[in-house]
């Protein structure tokens, strides 16, 4: 009976220390993404090409982990653009930024974004890009 509490006693102290160690995650200040980054990505047409783009991404807004933005690109010669949101993951270390029709998630590190689209709108595409703060 003895061993039986001592082990839940043990348990319940280790459960309690894990969880305090969770919390710590959320506290960590995420980095300043405000400013310009660039790169060149390919991806996949649906007619089978293979398609090549300069990206622009300027982070106009951070509140916290909270971001806004606005993505720039080529297609086929036409410049477009389009707004974006987005946030930190709770430790800082992902982002996710919305548009209207897709995504971006990746990872952030010193001055770079390594992250990947998916579009599932017409017509759908999907590529990973490298981009860094100019």
């Amino acid at each position: 009976m003895h061993r039986r509490i001592s082990y839940g006693m043990v348990t319940v102290a280790l459960l309690g220390a894990a969880l305090s160690g969770c919390g710590s995650q959320e506290s960590s200040a995420p980095m300043d993404l405000k400013g310009v980054w660039s790169g060149t990505y390919r991806f996949p047409s649906v007619s089978n090409a293979i398609e090549e783009s300069p990206l622009t991404i300027e982070i106009t807004r951070q509140e916290g982990p909270l971001l806004w933005g606005i993505e720039r690109w080529t297609n086929k010669g036409e410049k477009l653009q389009a707004s974006m949101v987005g946030s930190f993951s709770p430790d800082g270390s992902q982002i996710t930024l919305a548009e209207v029709g897709g995504s971006f998630n990746g990872f952030v590190q010193d001055n770079s974004m390594r992250l990947q689209f998916v579009r599932t709108d017409d017509p759908p595409t999907a590529f990973y890009v490298t981009v860094v703060r100019q």
